[in-house]
């Protein structure tokens, strides 16, 4: 298997993985039990930070393997596999974002229970995994740009 090959299914990979966590926190958040009326509410909000944490996980790790290397080959799929690293991962981290802001500060109150909460849980991670993949991105230009800079190019 040549590289590129590789590249192309790690990054299959690695977005499939990054969803695969989308999927195990819902199923984790629909699990949690309601905080008690009376006494310490200490154990639902461990779950729920752990559940908030799985999110941005997973949001960051689909955000950015979307970001990888297309490669070639039937695994180079995607709307913008034709177009540069950065460029897919600027655009994947916008598309994530707005797609989190809508999750969690719209859709998010529309529901009630824990439906509710799993729609604002994953918001904020897919909100956070593209402000991540926009950083990094932005980095990744900057970097360009001073090197190209640096070498007179």
């Amino acid at each position: 298997m040549d590289r590129s090959r590789l590249l192309a299914a790690l990054r299959v990979g690695v977005v499939t993985v990054g969803l695969a966590g989308f999927v195990a926190v819902a199923a984790f958040v629909f699990d949690l039990p309601p905080p008690p009326e009376t006494g310490d509410g200490l154990p639902a909000a461990f779950g729920f930070a752990i559940a908030v944490l799985g999110a941005v996980v997973a949001g960051v790790v689909t955000v950015v393997g979307y970001g990888l290397p297309a490669g070639d080959g039937r695994l180079r799929v995607g709307p913008l596999a034709d177009r540069p690293s950065t460029y897919r991962l600027v655009a994947g981290g916008a598309a994530a974002a707005v797609l989190g802001l809508g999750f969690s500060f719209g859709l998010a109150f529309l529901t009630s229970g824990m439906v509710s909460v799993t729609v604002w849980v994953l918001g904020v991670g897919l909100l956070v995994g593209g402000l991540v993949a926009g950083a990094l991105g932005g980095l990744a230009v900057g970097v360009r740009l001073v090197a190209d800079a640096a070498t007179g190019g």
